[in-house]
């Protein structure tokens, strides 16, 4: 038991076997080891290559000055052209060396630095782990402000021959939404995967695997870059012009010979690497619990989205001139909103993701192992959690009270967050508080509800045409049978079944690589996937037919309902959802040329040849697709009211849009703001449209749910 003021106790009864890796990772290893194997043979064989090429130019050049010496008439012509070959080979070893031995930093803009001095409690809390987890101290500590928690280093080609000491680096999203004891285990399980020496062997294949993965890709090697400045400034010297490019295509070449051997070893590698987070796993839970693990897995797509969430409010409200006072506590008060409105139970201020919860979601029916993913699912990982069923007490405590001034330091964090993605701005002029954040959030949601008596059926989807239906249809039973989970649920299930169905067809046709898979908890080979997927497809089409039906049934009991309130009442119905109508079609049309403009903006900012003739003919494309986007955005004016509270300035923007021709070129340049204001138009035009759709349709279901609720 340790001594330390807030440290959750460590399991008192572990199985000797838990920690010692499985047979399943041995193997792993041997085969990864293998693969790399074979890659150095081949990476030494055109390493040595290219040096015997580089030295013999070098050689060549020199036996030439001294073959010509002695040989005035000749001398000046054959020494200028050896001087180019050993320059050539020279040039060549150099970036040899570069491409091998210069080093990769894992860097993050928003990573900080941060000692011992400042927050001595997280200190001992992580060389207390260290200690119970017999493991080093990570070399340094480092703060972020996102949901993450990982171990990182920096390399270079020696790395892969003994290791370096690792960093590690906590998400201040993290720690906001997790316990202590969560939290203990999971930076036990990024110090897991270093930690034993049964393990030494996978850690080492993982080191050199991401040497590699970061020589080859991360890095494009500065050399490749220079050299491709070098081509380009030499292409007007002809002397010179085969010497950058010829080298270039050697790196280039000795890169894609290399990167089609890691292209092998990879997915031997991806097997490995599942392997070794359900040892990280296995060892996080020896110090912290299986129960801790299982929370902080199921809570942590939640605080992805809430954390993701307020960081995109950041940008929006760096429009307005004002940043949150502090993110955490956005963060927190988010959390809280979506789980009130879920029903999730809070404990000890963090939201419960229980068994019955998990139980009313709608899973896939299809299951396989991705041979390319890195990590295993978490469906995976809770299983292997739970069957270790590792007891331990329980500290419900917050991470926060291991940081000095936790408060300052978040506020602090928010400000920097703001600076780094604002470079150049000074402070924002406006504070916003959690609570005003929230209130905004309950205005928006309320401004889009739909009545519950409709129990969610037309969430997230569009109103069918129903075409010819033009009298009503009394409903002989109770109104809550034609709304309720039962019949949202089968919907949810077809939408799904459309998912699983493309997921079959995908392994069917070998674009997912798997042997085997199941469906509906039976196991298969991928011959059979072809056979369930029309299976699947015959039940979807039941599916479809059902609804479809259904909802012809709901449009007639609900039009029935108005004509008994009289003719005006059932002109006012179908007047409502006809405009709904509307509306969608013309969001749709909006939405397919937005996506026309937006295309060719990208292009058009992606171009390599930047020269005038290239932009002309792509600024003639964009115009080409602006002269399609303008009268759909004159339509808009016509027959859409767009609520101030969408979208202020949304109506006097276009109507300059509109007015003003612009050319997108400026003194033979990319006129950046004209392209920056069609772009952003574009897309506040779809949102607009689809924020408007959605307020048609609460119209016309408030007005449903009235001659619902009097009947």
């Amino acid at each position: 038991m340790s001594k330390l003021l807030h440290y959750p106790p460590n399991p008192v009864e572990i199985p000797v076997t838990l920690t010692q890796p499985t047979r399943g990772y041995t193997m792993q290893v041997m085969k990864v080891i293998a693969g790399l194997l074979g890659f150095f043979l081949v990476y030494l064989a055109l390493m040595l290559g290219a040096l015997a090429l580089a030295g013999t130019f070098i050689w060549g050049g020199i036996s030439l000055i001294h073959l010509v010496k002695d040989h005035p008439p000749y001398s000046f012509v054959v020494f200028f052209f050896a001087v180019i070959i050993i320059g050539w080979g020279g040039l060549l070893l150099f970036f040899l060396i570069k491409f091998t031995f210069s080093p990769y930093k894992d860097s993050a803009h928003y990573r900080v630095q941060i000692y011992e001095e400042e927050h001595p409690r997280l200190f001992a809390f992580i060389r207390q782990l260290t200690k119970d987890m017999q493991t080093s101290m990570p070399k340094k500590v480092y703060l972020s402000p996102d949901v993450n928690a990982a171990v990182f280093y920096n390399s270079n080609f020696l790395s892969m021959f003994w290791p370096v000491r690792k960093n590690l680096e906590i998400g201040l999203g993290l720690v906001n939404t997790v316990h202590l004891s969560e939290f203990k285990m999971i930076v036990a399980h990024e110090l897991g995967h270093f930690s034993q020496r049964s393990t030494k062997l996978g850690s080492y294949v993982y080191a050199i695997h991401k040497s590699i993965y970061k020589m080859l890709y991360q890095r494009e090697a500065g050399s490749t870059k220079m050299l491709k400045k070098w081509a380009e400034i030499a292409s007007t010297i002809n002397i010179y012009n085969v010497i950058p490019h010829v080298t270039l295509m050697l790196m280039q070449g000795i890169q894609t010979v290399l990167g089609m051997l890691y292209h092998l070893i990879h997915r031997l590698y991806m097997g490995l690497s599942r392997e070794m987070e359900f040892h990280a796993d296995a060892v996080s839970i020896a110090v912290a619990g299986s129960q801790p693990a299982i929370n902080s897995i199921r809570r942590l797509a939640l605080s992805n989205h809430c954390y993701a969430y307020c960081s995109k409010h950041l940008s929006e409200a760096a429009e307005k001139d004002a940043c949150f006072e502090n993110i955490y506590s956005a963060q927190t008060a988010l959390l809280h909103y979506i789980s009130k409105h879920h029903q999730l139970r809070i404990v000890d201020g963090l939201p419960e993701i229980s068994d019955e919860y998990l139980a009313k979601t709608i899973s896939s029916r299809v299951q396989y192992k991705d041979q390319w993913a890195s990590h295993p699912s978490d469906a995976e990982r809770e299983a292997r959690i739970r069957a270790a069923n590792i007891k331990t007490e329980m500290d419900t405590t917050s991470p926060w009270v291991l940081f000095n001034d936790a408060s300052e330091l978040q506020e602090n964090i928010t400000q920097s967050l703001y600076a780094e993605r604002f470079p150049g701005r000074g402070p924002a002029k406006y504070r916003e508080s959690s609570s005003g954040f929230i209130k905004d959030i309950s205005l928006l949601h309320t401004r889009y509800r739909f009545p519950e008596i409709f129990a969610g059926f037309y969430k997230n989807r569009p109103f069918r045409d129903i075409k010819g239906i033009t009298e009503g249809l009394p409903f002989k039973g109770e109104t809550k049978d034609l709304y309720n989970n039962t019949i949202t649920t089968k919907i949810k299930r077809l939408f799904q079944n459309k998912i699983d169905h493309a997921l079959l067809v995908a392994i069917a046709d070998k674009h997912i690589d798997t042997r085997h898979f199941e469906f509906d908890n039976q196991k298969y080979e991928r011959s059979a996937a072809r056979s369930l997927a029309i299976s699947l497809e015959t039940e979807m089409e039941d599916q479809s037919a059902w609804l479809v039906q259904y909802e012809k049934d709901l449009y007639r009991f609900h039009l029935h309902m108005a004509e008994q309130k009289g003719s005006e009442a059932a002109q006012t119905f179908m007047g409502l959802y006809n405009n709904v109508l509307i509306h969608q079609r013309n969001t749709r049309e909006m939405e397919s040329q937005a996506t026309m403009v937006i295309r060719q903006v990208q292009v058009l900012f992606n171009m390599e040849d930047q020269r005038l003739h290239a932009l002309l003919d792509q600024l003639k494309a964009v115009k080409k697709e602006e002269k399609v986007l303008k009268p759909l955005l004159q339509n808009m004016l016509k027959t859409v009211e767009i609520p101030a509270e969408l979208d202020k300035t949304f109506v006097e923007d276009t109507r300059q849009f509109l007015e003003t021709n612009y050319t997108y070129l400026k003194e033979n340049a990319v006129h950046q703001e004209e392209i920056v204001r069609l772009y952003r138009l574009t897309h506040r035009a779809v949102s607009n449209y689809t924020d408007v759709t959605e307020l048609r349709k609460k119209d016309y279901l408030e007005f449903t749910a009235a001659l619902l609720v009097k009947n």
